[in-house]
């Protein structure tokens, strides 16, 4: 953890002091009637460096192409959750950022701060905010559509457990796209990219999922609580492999297991359900985030100085 903080410390200073050198200020894009301008991009890269560290491996151009969107996205969901959120308290705030530094391994505030000091603590703090409230919008505004048949995956629990002698969960990363007229083509692009700057830059690049700020890295997951036919694949993958495009309702998901461990445990059906229902809702208004952002996307006047 030590030395992974005096990378991410060394790359940001070393962005930070390029940038110093220069006083330009150019407007890159407008979103509506807010501006990204060439300041915003050079913080930005800072902030996805932070979540990524790996990103360190892209050239400028794409870099910066990458940060550029992704302070679009930003603006767009910025834009709903102040016409949703009038005002949001210290204590809410402070909390997003304690998790986040927690998430990062950090005990308190001013370890953080002190480790990644070339990042403004207010430009910070406001982006989490953005993104906590942008998820607390999505569930307030879809928490009614959400439909979790309980019946049916307690069935299923009992099932699985009766019907698998030996039961697994993996470590997983994604990447997922929307529908392409020629997902051969798009996926061979995707493999290409891999191949030149690596997994966790891909999905930063091509993710349409949250997960893609973190290198599309989702973590342990119970091979209960994958479909059979991404379970099926996964049994059949070997580790670092990354699976052929498994189409989904909304696009088209590219999955990298990571590891693969057995678990022995016997069922404790309450916890089971109680953990697959909350999985279910979070895929869910996941999904509902997505379509919605798309939505927001199509309606936004995006102007982008070539």
């Amino acid at each position: 953890m030590f030395v992974k903080k005096i990378f991410i410390f060394f790359i940001i200073s070393l962005l930070f002091n390029n940038f110093a050198r220069s006083q330009e200020i150019n407007i890159v894009s407008k979103i509506d009637n807010k501006i990204i301008t060439n300041i915003d991009i050079e913080v930005e890269k800072q902030y996805l460096l932070l979540l990524n560290e790996k990103l360190s491996n892209l050239n400028e151009k794409e870099f910066f192409k990458l940060a550029k969107n992704s302070l679009i996205k930003e603006k767009i969901k910025k834009k709903e959750v102040e016409k949703s959120f009038k005002k949001i308290d210290e204590k809410t705030k402070n909390k997003i950022f304690q998790n986040f530094y927690n998430r990062f391994g950090y005990n308190n505030k001013d370890e953080f701060i002190l480790n990644t000091k070339n990042i403004k603590f207010e430009n910070l703090k406001e982006k989490l905010i953005v993104e906590a409230f942008w998820n607390q919008l999505i569930f307030i505004k879809f928490k009614n559509r959400i439909r979790i048949d309980e019946n049916s995956i307690e069935r299923d629990i009992k099932n699985y457990y009766k019907s698998k002698e030996k039961k697994y969960e993996f470590n997983l990363s994604e990447i997922e796209i929307d529908f392409e007229k020629d997902i051969n083509s798009k996926r061979k692009e995707i493999l290409k990219y891999i191949k030149k700057f690596g997994f966790k830059v891909a999905a930063n690049k091509y993710s349409k999922s949250d997960t893609s700020k973190y290198g599309g890295e989702i973590g342990w997951i119970k091979s209960s609580r994958l479909t059979k036919k991404i379970e099926k694949k996964l049994s059949l993958m070997k580790i670092d492999e990354i699976s052929e495009p498994i189409q989904t309702s909304n696009g088209y998901l590219f999955l990298k297991l990571n590891n693969k461990r057995e678990i022995k445990e016997k069922l404790n059906l309450e916890k089971e359900l109680k953990q697959q229902v909350k999985y279910e809702k979070n895929r869910q208004l996941n999904q509902f985030s997505l379509n919605y952002y798309k939505k927001l996307k199509k309606n936004t006047n995006i102007y982008e100085n070539k």
